[in-house]
């Protein structure tokens, strides 16, 4: 233990286990410094013996559980399954160990596999997941431990996605009828992602009076819901005044499934594969998922009716820089002018 007079204050540091621990700031007494060497050296040796009484805790199978548990609670049924899918390939081939004892060689080892098995695109996917597991252990245990530390991204060119022409899209949108056609508008007329929509209840998310609809994601890094508001343009409008006029009163779900012999009356839907895959089938147009009409609307805005990026990425409601170039947080009814631009009279000039 060492404590000295500057012309600042005292200072104070010791030693435990090999570790030298300095005090961050300056004492005025002399005896202040004494009382925190004293309580800091209590603090260390306590949380020393708490971790060491759990070491056997500590193991790769039981933490991984944990961590998947808590997962499940702040994250979205696919990203659960991404995650979990991860970390029981990354037992198998670590076994049952210490996650201490975990290298940075064994897990460029298991990511370099990955890499020659599946793409280098698969490998950074895996080594993200296996970081964010060593990130929430140093959080919720204490364990300054992360193998992946050393470990950089792998080269990885993503596949350029298909545009869909704007022309097939609205073939697609003609044939669909009744709900199926109003869901369809939706996507045109939002951007939205696919949860987004399926997820619309009357009472929250759809304002007639004030013309707006609220799609709401889980992309924030805790999990949890963020919610936005974006004008309702002309189209989607009558859409869903239609509707509403047609709903099934029983369910507050703007989509959900009217079959009455159905075990899922009632309840909302989670995913129109079929529908989708039938309707590309009957307007003979390469098929396209709900998705893709996303990537559309944000090609269609910008490059043909020449609407600002930042103003794209307001309609389409991007947060991370890595996601979009510029992110700008705005009302609803900024996105006015063009969300108009989506309606279809409009849109036929390009087709």
């Amino acid at each position: 233990m060492a404590i000295w007079k500057t012309k600042w204050g005292w200072r104070a540091e010791f030693e435990l286990n090999g570790e030298r621990v300095k005090a961050k700031g300056f004492f005025q007494l002399k005896t202040q410094a004494r009382e925190w060497v004293r309580t800091e050296k209590e603090r260390r040796k306590e949380n020393l013996r708490r971790f060491s009484s759990i070491a056997n805790d500590l193991s790769l199978w039981a933490l991984s559980q944990k961590y998947l548990a808590d997962c499940q609670l702040n994250y979205s049924k696919k990203t659960l399954q991404e995650k979990t899918y991860c970390l029981r390939r990354f037992y198998e081939f670590t076994g049952d160990v210490q996650v201490m004892d975990i290298s940075p060689p064994q897990v460029l080892e298991f990511l370099n596999a990955r890499a020659k098995a599946q793409s280098n695109g698969a490998a950074n996917k895996d080594r993200k997941n296996i970081k964010a597991f060593y990130r929430w252990i140093q959080e919720i245990y204490g364990v300054m431990h992360d193998p992946t530390g050393p470990i950089r991204k792998k080269a990885h060119t993503k596949k350029d996605r298909r545009l869909i022409p704007i022309a097939d899209i609205l073939k697609v949108m003609m044939l669909a009828q009744g709900q199926d056609r109003v869901l369809l508008g939706a996507y045109w007329h939002t951007g939205a992602r696919k949860s987004e929509v399926f997820r619309w209840t009357w009472a929250d998310d759809i304002n007639f009076e004030e013309r707006w609809v609220r799609l709401g994601t889980k992309k924030s890094r805790d999990g949890s819901m963020v919610y936005e508001r974006i004008w309702m343009n002309n189209d989607l409008y009558s859409l869903l005044q239609w509707q509403w006029k047609n709903r099934l009163p029983s369910s507050p779900y703007v989509f959900c499934n009217m079959d009455e012999s159905s075990p899922y009356h009632g309840q909302p839907f989670t995913t129109r594969r079929r529908l989708l895959k039938g309707l590309c089938e009957r307007a003979e147009v390469e098929p396209f998922g709900f998705h893709d009409i996303r990537h559309t609307v944000a090609k269609y805005l910008n490059d043909l009716q020449k609407v600002g990026l930042k103003k794209v990425q307001q309609v389409l409601r991007h947060r991370k820089q890595t996601t979009t170039e510029i992110y700008v947080e705005g009302n609803y009814t900024d996105t006015r002018e063009a969300v108009a631009l989506l309606e279809l009279d409009k849109v036929k000039n390009f087709v």
